[in-house]
């Protein structure tokens, strides 16, 4: 089973009531001892005077032997003064006269019984002198309300300070809550956000109270610096991005030209053969070679050599659709991949405009003009090659056979040409 935790205002309301409690409490008790002290002290005293008031008032009638005076006399005080007893006995200790029924009520019982708890006994006793002559002695005792008054009167003021206590308690308890909740929730929300959203932009502000305060600061302090690392972390993911971009371009373009290279080429031909095959359309395929590549290089070098290979994919890029594929395969070959096509028609209309585009010379430098000329192969899926390998290679040998009629030519793929191949 899974124990509850305590919350923290739950503590702090503990924290505070048992203190405050206590404190009034002790403060209580000792208020009372020492109050009960002085009413005890000043009801002796007050004990003392009614007994010497009553040995005054009935010497006459002990030295007259008028017990019947004294008794009147001892039943007016005894009810004026509200004691419990009075009886007066004479120097040899004979009962003289007595008022009183001995405390036998209820209230007396309890009184008794404070007396007892208290160690007080609450009985006075003064001699009756005449001429410094003892006559007889005065006894009387109190009937103890006034103490049964003081400790009733005691335990409602303890309920009260205990009633206070609480209230005490719940106030600052309050109080502070509502002080702190508000501080603690930005914090907890402020964990939140970032452990559930991955949120590190929000910022705590300035607390009244110094410890949250210095807290939240250092909140702020640790958001910042995640956010600067996750800032540079996405900074040097983009370049990275940008960099595998950047050589994935290069792997799949030829650096002289800029068009596609054989890599890029062969994937693009077997993705789109796939798609072909599923929608039963054509792609067709038109390998080319320049005539005279190898005697610019030979008269020129190898920089006219590159300044004729570029001249050479811009015009075959310009007579070809932007979602054809204009590819340098290497050397001086090119190939054109064309999809959809819808016959050989539409191979035979591309390679015309890629011979007319390469009739006219190259000015390579200050009145030299150079030959550009190509010969073209052509080739077509599914009619020609059922996969890729297949249709790029009759592509090829159909290009040789352009060169064997004279160059400056296209050729469609016939199978004899694989023949006449063989036999040469």
């Amino acid at each position: 089973m899974k124990t509850a935790r305590k919350t923290l205002f739950g503590v702090l309301r503990r924290v505070i009531f048992w203190p405050v409690a206590l404190a009034l409490i002790i403060s209580a008790i000792v208020f009372a001892t020492v109050s009960f002290h002085a009413l005890r002290t000043q009801h002796e005293n007050n004990m003392t005077l009614i007994a010497r008031t009553i040995s005054y008032s009935v010497e006459a009638s002990l030295m007259f032997d008028d017990d019947q005076t004294a008794t009147e006399i001892l039943d007016s005080i005894i009810v004026r003064e509200h004691l419990c007893d009075i009886s007066i006995h004479t120097a040899r200790g004979r009962l003289f006269a007595q008022a009183g029924d001995s405390c036998e009520s209820s209230l007396d019982r309890i009184a008794d019984a404070i007396n007892q708890i208290a160690f007080f006994d609450d009985t006075t006793r003064v001699d009756i002198i005449n001429n410094q002559q003892i006559l007889g002695t005065v006894e009387i005792k109190g009937d103890g309300s006034v103490f049964a008054s003081f400790l009733r009167h005691k335990l409602v003021v303890f309920i009260a300070c205990l009633i206070l206590a609480v209230l005490a308690a719940r106030v600052p308890a309050r109080w502070m809550e509502q002080r702190f909740a508000a501080e603690l929730d930005a914090l907890a929300s402020m964990a939140r956000a970032a452990r559930l959203e991955g949120n590190f932009t929000r910022r705590l502000p300035s607390f009244e109270i110094a410890e949250f305060n210095g807290l939240g600061q250092d909140f702020n302090a640790l958001f910042g610096e995640i956010q600067a690392s996750n800032a540079e972390l996405m900074l040097r993911q983009s370049q990275l991005e940008i960099v595998n971009n950047k050589l994935s371009r290069m792997a799949m373009c030829d650096t002289l030209t800029g068009l596609a290279n054989r890599t890029c080429f062969s994937e693009q031909l077997e993705k789109t053969i796939e798609r072909a095959s599923a929608a039963k359309s054509k792609v067709g395929v038109l390998y080319i070679d320049n005539d005279h590549f190898k005697e610019v290089n030979d008269n020129y070098g190898h920089a006219a050599g590159d300044a004729l290979l570029v001249n050479i994919g811009h015009r075959l890029s310009g007579a070809v659709r932007e979602s054809d594929l204009v590819a340098r395969l290497g050397g001086d070959e090119f190939a054109i991949l064309l999809a959809p096509v819808g016959s050989e028609d539409d191979l035979l209309h591309v390679a015309n405009k890629i011979l007319a585009a390469t009739a006219r010379k190259l000015r390579l430098i200050e009145k030299v003009d150079i030959e550009l000329g190509v010969s073209i192969g052509m080739a077509l899926f599914p009619d020609q090659a059922n996969d890729p390998v297949a249709l790029l290679r009759a592509a090829d040998h159909a290009m040789y056979r352009a060169k064997r009629l004279g160059r400056g030519r296209a050729c469609l793929y016939d199978p004899s040409i694989d023949v006449s191949l063989e036999e040469t």
